[in-house]
């Protein structure tokens, strides 16, 4: 596993690769949330959750070895996540059900594009994120206001 040594700096590009066989997922999430430190919130919410579902629909779906890599790049400021496994075919967008399908159409809205490059031995599935949208903090429940008594 080799994986950032902290946070990018402005104006940085920074990376870090994982042996998904030998990682566990929480390893990944942290990660990605330290590769992309100081930014927060949703910007970095929505990142992880990319991950999150690129990297279980490998270990779900494909065989070893699997690997991801995550790239920052400083200009136009992206992520791009690319993950590989020797697994036959590849994700695509369907109807969620009970047995799932929700995975991809989350990638599909969060992600500027995302798309599977074929080679001989293996497949990459990919997707990139822009990283400088506005800064929204993620949401937080908030308690319910206090309803007038109807006195």
């Amino acid at each position: 596993m080799r994986a950032p040594l902290g946070p990018i700096g402005e104006g940085e590009e920074h990376d870090a690769e994982f042996d998904l066989d030998d990682t566990a997922l929480w390893q990944v999430r942290e990660a990605v949330r330290t590769l992309l430190a100081p930014r927060s919130g949703v910007v970095v919410e929505d990142a992880v959750l990319v991950a999150d579902e690129l990297v279980t629909n490998a270990l779900e779906h494909g065989r070893p070895p699997r690997r991801a890599r995550f790239r920052v790049q400083a200009r136009p400021g992206r992520l791009r996540i690319e993950v590989d496994d020797c697994g036959p075919g590849g994700p695509y967008l369907r109807t969620p059900d009970d047995r799932g399908g929700r995975g991809m159409t989350v990638i599909d809205r969060l992600a500027t594009g995302w798309g599977v490059i074929d080679y001989a031995r293996f497949k990459t599935v990919w997707a990139e994120l822009p990283l400088d949208r506005p800064r929204v903090p993620p949401m937080t429940a908030t308690p319910p206001l206090d309803e007038p008594d109807g006195s």
